[in-house]
């Protein structure tokens, strides 16, 4: 496999996305428009939290703009993220969109910012990648850890989304009973900035076939009626988004209401009728005291609140159980309901020492709360007995209702250039009152060796804490059913070091960097019996990734682009000796170096597309490629659960056309079928010997209006 890696590095030459943008508050002008020497000065923020080229900036980043966005004709923000070397997307069971960078997938481990705000949710550690994308301006997507920035999940990566400034309004129709419509409003006066945007989005599901029965022996199955079931995981999307700039004092909202459906269950049984609900919300304050044209303090205060309201399905209507031989109506159904809630604030100091040095550093306070908690059933769970209305039938005690912790922390980070070498060096240290505390230094070295030719050698450690989940669930019962949480858990950390070099040459550019990983104390569910029973969230053991990745974007004329990018990576699994049972540790020893893999995700990655513009005429193709996939092999219930998930290869088009103020665009998005795995253990043959299929394709018409 080591020689695999190395043989691609040989044939990897070409490779995408190296998209580019001017400073996050000004207008974004074409790719297509750009010179290469423009494309090689743009600006990013998200790297260092201050603006600088992307040539220089301490990490892999890449940088989709406005018109890249909108020549794409896609809808969502998870759809965008597919093209990005390194990151492969999917749907679980449950009808949650899941982002994993290099191969690392679990919950909390990408932070997901709007305009640098956090919308990780602190209880379960999840994040919307399913974001619209009318009101987007441009994304900055970091491969590698951030924490010592960030804090805490900046451990695969970083998502940056910053929002639009435009006066629009758009309106789409589309397969599967989409319809989606938005409105842009932008007023810049004096020094007054003000933007807001707002927008409804819906549809019915893909109604993508499950064509393999993965519970026959049971007395309900995937078959649903008399057809083979289908999928439908349907969604509505509301969202207010708004920023104000008046002189220096900063002012951001942003608020997003969901509802959606399970994909095909969240057990891994197909039951229709599960009902997601997300409210959440984020705020921030900021002033810019400027002290002197060297010295710049800002302080800020920020909110943000998630609340989660739960239906879940876990067995179709009509079960029949098989213990008290009563009939579930309704199926045995879960409500679960929680809010979550961050207060904060941090003084940010900014000092330009001389035109080469310049120091970031800062303190933050942060208090995280859990106000409400609650978890009915329609059933009792001891005796398996049907219930007309919802109850705690078998007291269980929530211990997760009012749980808090404090964060704070303190981070300082120098930005020194000399000449054609670019140093940047920090630090960030998190105490926790929870969990303890976290130090998380970075270095970051680029050298220009020419106006063609440059180089970056980066190291940077990061750290996700345990969710509340993690700690505080208590919604098991006794020693039998469901999942504890693990007060005594370390928060999952990894250690990154990375190469990378940039070349460009009359009308391409070449990116190419290679990476090594290690991730220790990772969380995740485990069976300490190894029999079925209760699960603990434990930190079961270490990964060690290594792998490449290669980007290159073509000029051919002002008005033809071309790109392509490609990625490949091994992950090496070792069990916690202290926790992990005898058994588990003898069995994965026994097994080849190729087998003691973590394989459940594709572990090389293609993607390609060109985009032309001709008199009003814009057309656009991609396609996207993920390797072959399997079942793990880190203990004898994870080999025999034998699965092959195919390769796949999806495209995508779209072609618009400009009329004045109006522009008409046709999209398809998904052509072709994919599969994923459910889940990386061994549940992942729960539908079928090639995993859970994905939602299918979609076609889109949009109009829209600059005014």
């Amino acid at each position: 496999m080591r020689t695999k890696i190395t043989l691609t590095i040989l044939l990897s030459f070409m490779s995408f996305y190296i998209h580019a943008q001017h400073d996050s508050i000004q207008k974004l002008s074409t790719l297509t428009e750009l010179s290469l020497e423009e494309l090689m000065n743009i600006k990013v923020y998200t790297a260092s939290k201050i603006l600088q080229k992307t040539s220089d900036a301490p990490a892999i980043i890449s940088v989709v703009t406005y018109q890249d966005i909108r020549e794409m004709g896609v809808t969502s923000l998870i759809d965008v993220l597919k093209y990005i070397p390194g990151i492969e997307t999917s749907m679980g069971p449950d009808g949650h969109y899941r982002v994993s960078i290099r191969g690392t997938r679990t919950d909390g481990d990408i932070l997901l910012l709007i305009n640098g705000l956090h919308m990780n949710n602190f209880y379960d550690g999840k994040s919307i990648f399913d974001l619209p994308v009318d009101f987007i301006d441009k994304i900055e997507i970091i491969r590698g850890p951030g924490s010592a920035l960030f804090g805490s999940n900046a451990v695969a990566g970083v998502i940056n989304v910053f929002t639009v400034k435009e006066k629009k309004v758009t309106a789409g129709i589309g397969t599967n009973g989409t319809f989606s419509g938005n409105i842009n409003y932008y007023l810049e006066k004096d020094k007054i900035q003000w933007d807001i945007s707002g927008g409804y989005t819906q549809n019915d599901g893909a109604n993508a076939i499950i064509d393999e029965d993965g519970a026959k022996e049971r007395p309900w199955s995937l078959t649903y009626g008399s057809d083979t079931y289908r999928t439908k995981r349907w969604n509505k999307d509301a969202y207010l988004s708004t920023n104000l700039f008046f002189s220096n004092l900063k002012f951001s909202l942003f608020n997003i209401y969901k509802e959606h459906g399970a994909w095909a269950g969240p057990q891994f049984i197909v039951a229709p009728g599960s009902k997601y609900q997300t409210n959440q919300m984020i705020a921030n304050i900021s002033y810019d005291f400027e002290i002197n044209k060297n010295l710049t303090l800002t302080p800020r205060v920020y909110y943000s609140i998630a609340n989660q309201d739960n239906l879940l399905n876990e067995t179709p209507v009509n079960y029949v159980s098989l213990l008290s031989g009563d009939v579930f109506k309704n199926g045995k159904q879960i409500h679960e309901k929680y809010s979550a809630r961050t207060y904060g604030g941090e003084i940010a100091i900014k000092i330009k020492v001389n035109d080469k040095c310049e120091i970031l550093t800062g303190n933050i306070y942060e208090y995280q709360f859990l106000p409400m908690f609650d978890l009915i059933r329609n059933y009792k769970i001891v005796g398996d007995v049907y219930k007309e209305e919802f109850g705690n039938y078998d007291n269980i005690v929530l211990t997760q209702k009012e749980k808090n912790r404090t964060v704070t922390a303190y981070y300082i980070q120098g930005n020194y250039n000399w000449k054609k070498l670019n140093i940047t060096a920090g630090l960030r240290y998190d105490d926790y009152s929870d969990f303890g505390q976290s130090f998380n230094p970075r270095l970051g070295i680029t050298y220009n060796v020419s106006k063609r030719i440059s180089f970056k050698g980066l190291y940077g450690k990061a750290f996700r804490a345990p969710t509340f989940q993690e700690l505080y669930d208590n919604s098991s019962l006794g020693n039998m059913e469901g999942v504890k949480g693990n007060e005594k858990l370390q928060p999952g950390n990894i250690q990154t070091a990375e190469l990378g070099t940039e070349f460009n040459y009359k009308k391409i550019i070449l990116r190419y960097n290679i990476f090594y990983n290690f991730k220790n104390n990772l969380i995740r569910i485990y069976d300490p019996h190894g029999g079925g029973s209760i699960g603990v969230y434990e930190n079961i053991g270490d990964l060690t990734k290594y792998g490449n990745e290669a980007e290159a974007i073509l000029l051919i004329t002002p008005k033809i682009k071309f790109f392509a990018n490609y990625s490949q990576y091994i992950s090496e699994f070792k069990w916690n000796e202290k926790i992990a049972r005898k058994a588990d540790l003898i069995y994965l020893e026994k097994q080849s170096s190729c087998d003691q893999q973590i394989k459940n995700s594709p572990t090389i990655k293609l993607n390609l597309g060109f985009n032309i513009n001709v008199y009003k005429f814009s057309v656009f193709a991609g396609f996207n490629y993920g390797s072959q996939s399997e079942n793990n092999k880190r203990f004898y219930l994870e080999e025999n659960r034998f699965t092959r998930i195919p390769s796949y290869l999806q495209a995508n088009f779209s072609i618009a056309y400009s009329l004045n103020k109006f522009k008409f665009r046709i999209a398809a998005n998904n052509i072709g079928k994919k599969y994923s795995d459910p889940d990386e253990s061994t549940n992942i043959r729960a539908f079928g010997s090639k995993g859970l299929i994905q939602p299918t394709e979609t076609f889109l018409l949009t109009v829209s209006y600059k005014f």
